[in-house]
């Protein structure tokens, strides 16, 4: 268990190796940001969801990703990923969570793109679920 853990976290390291630091923080925080903002799934059945979970949108939640969103933004120098993150705080101070989760999809595309699209998890991936899917 333990060789295998430690293969995973070497992958790891080796696939964020060539970003700088920020921008990997950049992204994870906005990554997280959205997890926070984020629906839970409309499978077409009476309820598919665990009814103790915080979804996207419960206030604490919306709260939680506005603080990563803001640090986010205070990290950012690209401007179009600039402009994305600050409508996305503004959205969510604002507690409207499915705008805030659509502004912070963009900001995570600008950064992506600043990136080189590294890491190819999070920038190659596809909402699973939720209402609106990213611009």
């Amino acid at each position: 268990m333990n060789t295998l853990r430690g293969l995973t976290l070497g992958v790891a390291a080796l696939a964020l190796a060539g970003i700088p630091l920020s921008a990997q923080a950049q992204i994870a925080e906005v990554n997280q940001a959205i997890m926070e903002l984020t629906d839970p799934p409309a499978l077409g059945q009476r309820t598919t969801v665990d009814l103790n979970k915080r979804w996207g949108s419960d206030v604490t939640q919306i709260k939680k990703a506005a603080v990563l969103l803001r640090e986010a933004l205070n990290k950012t120098t690209d401007p179009q990923a600039r402009a994305q993150l600050d409508l996305a705080v503004d959205y969510a101070e604002a507690t409207l969570h499915k705008e805030a989760r659509l502004s912070a999809q963009g900001a995570l595309y600008y950064l992506c793109k600043q990136a080189g699209g590294q890491p190819a998890d999070v920038c190659d991936k596809v909402p699973k679920f939720g209402s609106y899917v990213a611009p």
